[in-house]
């Protein structure tokens, strides 16, 4: 198993790398925005049968850490199933990178946006613009399996 492919295209190991290093900077200082995000739903989906109250205290307790080691998860099965040319990796790791990037907008609009607000948001683009450039869509037509 390889964790880095330098045959591939320039692009796509770009891609592979800033996967690696999201997963890393999530470990390292939390997911706050993503966490809110599924706190948010969590909280909706348990006030349907539950009080706000008990909403909140589940919320508190289950949902960001959850969050944050599924969104790192995915960062790090999904880049090293890209360096090993598989379909599902790529998929993986598009489906986490735009999640983060949705995320990230979603809490902007919600609370406002600061320096560290779009400094977050054009890392996710730059993950998205890497994952799905001509050339590394091009290579994984090719390639993947």
């Amino acid at each position: 198993m390889k964790w880095l492919n330098r045959s591939q295209p320039q692009t796509l190991l770009s891609a592979v790398v800033l996967c690696y290093f999201s997963a890393g900077s999530l470990f390292l200082f939390g997911a706050r925005i993503d966490s809110q995000l599924a706190y948010d739903i969590f909280k909706g989906i348990v006030s349907l049968f539950a009080s706000d109250r008990t909403a909140a205290d589940l919320g508190d307790s289950i949902v960001p850490p959850a969050v944050t080691v599924l969104l790192a998860g995915g960062y790090i099965a999904g880049g090293a199933g890209t360096a090993n040319e598989r379909r599902w990796g790529h998929r993986l790791c598009s489906m986490a990178a735009i999640y983060a990037a949705m995320a990230t907008l979603w809490w902007g609009v919600r609370v406002s946006f600061g320096w560290g607000m779009i400094m977050h948001l054009m890392w996710d683009a730059l993950l998205l613009v890497m994952l799905f450039h001509p050339m590394s869509r091009s290579h994984r037509r090719v390639w993947f399996t």
